[in-house]
């Protein structure tokens, strides 16, 4: 009697255990219909900006009409976006579920061109002020230029470093406001002692300081600093007849009235 007793409970707790994966089983069955995109247009909203399409994105993502929303991967998915895509900087996506998600697309925005030395021919890359290179061609005409000394330069999806870092740096410091007057147009990265700026004014100017190939607090200082003083020497108007000028040494600016590079 006791064993037929103990038969008959340990029936009764596997069907109990079966009836509650099968339940189990069917509630999640319920929840992923759910997520089913039927309407892509409603379901799934994209904000961009001007330049990445919202189809680039869905197409990254896998989202199209039949896709299971609970089933895709947003994480690994928005990771190889970024990798692929470099002209975004950050990529957010909200899921409201069970069967609605919204993508925000945070672009990058150019603040140089990078070119070649020697070459006037448009490359298309460009590089905000993070230092990543990405491509833009339009709307960068007015941007300032960066020249590196080799073909094919830094490509999209890369880190500016050493050099080119540091005319980056000259470039948004020479844009700030307290800084402004002076200007900068071009700078050749090419020279093995200093960068060679084209001015506002048409001028040029050898420039160097510090650390400029491994910047930090330190050298950014001097950076300015040097900055600094080219700009107040080149707006004082101590000569008329300057070519190029030499802010190569800490603390001092030189005009050169004859042209002394090539």
């Amino acid at each position: 009697m006791k064993m037929a007793a103990a038969i008959a409970i340990a029936i009764a707790s596997l069907a109990i255990v079966a009836f509650g994966v099968w339940g189990s089983m069917r509630l999640r069955e319920l929840w992923l219909d759910q997520c089913i995109i039927t309407d892509i247009s409603r379901q799934v909203v994209v904000k961009t900006g001007q330049h990445v399409k919202a189809g680039v994105i869905l197409d990254g993502l896998g989202l199209r009409n039949g896709e299971n929303l609970a089933l895709v991967d947003f994480k690994e998915k928005r990771q190889a976006l970024l990798q692929r895509i470099p002209n975004i900087r950050a990529l957010n996506i909200s899921r409201h579920l069970p069967d609605r998600v919204e993508i925000t697309v945070i672009e990058r925005n150019p603040v140089a061109r990078l070119g070649i030395k020697g070459s006037r021919t448009p490359t298309g890359r460009v590089v905000d002020s993070e230092g990543v290179v990405f491509s833009r061609r339009v709307g960068t005409g007015m941007l300032p230029t960066i020249r590196e000394a080799h073909a094919p330069g830094t490509q999209a999806g890369k880190m500016l470093s050493s050099r080119a870092r540091a005319a980056l740096e000259l470039l948004m410091l020479s844009s700030r406001e307290e800084f402004s007057g002076l200007g900068i147009l071009e700078i050749d990265i090419s020279h093995p002692d200093y960068l060679l700026a084209t001015l506002g004014n048409y001028q040029r100017a050898k420039i160097a300081w510090e650390g400029m190939d491994d910047l930090n607090a330190t050298s950014r200082a001097k950076m300015a600093s040097q900055y600094f003083y080219l700009r107040k020497t080149v707006l004082s108007n101590v000569t008329q007849r300057a070519v190029m000028w030499n802010a190569t040494m800490e603390g001092r600016v030189t005009a050169d009235t004859k042209e002394p590079i090539q």
